[in-house]
């Protein structure tokens, strides 16, 4: 008897949870509801203007052509040329009558002074030239529109708001089950009730923006949530 009325408030509390969402069907022992079809969205990357197209007077400094020549500094032409003479030195000392000593020097001619003609040698050397090309001017230049793209989440509608899918039958949830489903959201960073050993309502707010963000169908609790979270049901 008491086997029998723990059985009966099972069902009223799996019953109670449920009360979001309607069972539509069974078959061979599954349960199946009208689940909120799967929000998918796409990502859509769109330019935005950074900079709009506009035109602007910049100041054209003067400018040079340049390049290198080569020039003669040296004519190489034949000059008069004077040559100095060639002598040979030599140094005597000669003593005088108070002691004292005097050093005379005479020169020997070795090849006398002379002028001629002499041929320079051609030198070159290179050298940088500029010519003026552009004197300073303003000029208006058009600068093109800068472009940023960014990422736009963008829904794309279901073929249906509600699909047929496989829901947990109310007389299988345990509260095991239901343990389960809180310790999980938790885990994944939701809010969830603790050992209320029922769905609460944060719980199914949590349970409900998680089915959302997995491409999930959106109900109670539903065959393909129950897999993702990896719960034995």
């Amino acid at each position: 008897m008491r086997a029998a009325f723990l059985f009966c408030l099972q069902i009223i509390l799996s019953i109670s949870c449920f009360s979001q969402i309607e069972i539509t069907r069974t078959d061979s022992g599954k349960c199946y509801a009208l689940c909120g079809a799967p929000l998918i969205y796409k990502i859509e990357s769109i330019p935005v203007v950074n900079t709009p197209k506009h035109k602007k007077v910049i100041s054209m400094p003067e400018s040079f052509m340049v390049s290198t020549d080569t020039i003669q500094y040296a004519s190489g032409d034949s000059i008069w040329q004077t040559l100095p003479g060639i002598y040979d030195v030599v140094e005597e000392k000669v003593m005088l009558g108070n002691g004292k000593s005097k050093t005379i020097s005479s020169y020997t001619v070795i090849q006398e002074p002379k002028h001629e003609f002499t041929r320079d040698q051609k030198k070159y050397k290179q050298v940088t030239v500029y010519e003026a090309a552009d004197l300073p001017s303003k000029k208006k230049v058009e600068f093109p529109a800068t472009y940023t793209h960014v990422s736009l989440k963008k829904l794309v509608a279901p073929i249906s708001k509600e699909i047929e899918t496989e829901v947990l039958c109310p007389e299988k949830l345990t509260e095991k089950i239901i343990d389960d489903v809180q310790q999980k959201l938790k885990a994944f960073g939701f809010d969830a009730d603790n050992f209320t050993n029922e769905l609460g309502e944060t719980t199914l707010d949590s349970l409900k923006i998680f089915q959302e963000q997995n491409v999930l169908p959106i109900g109670g609790l539903n065959i393909p949530t129950l897999e993702l979270m990896g719960i034995q049901y």
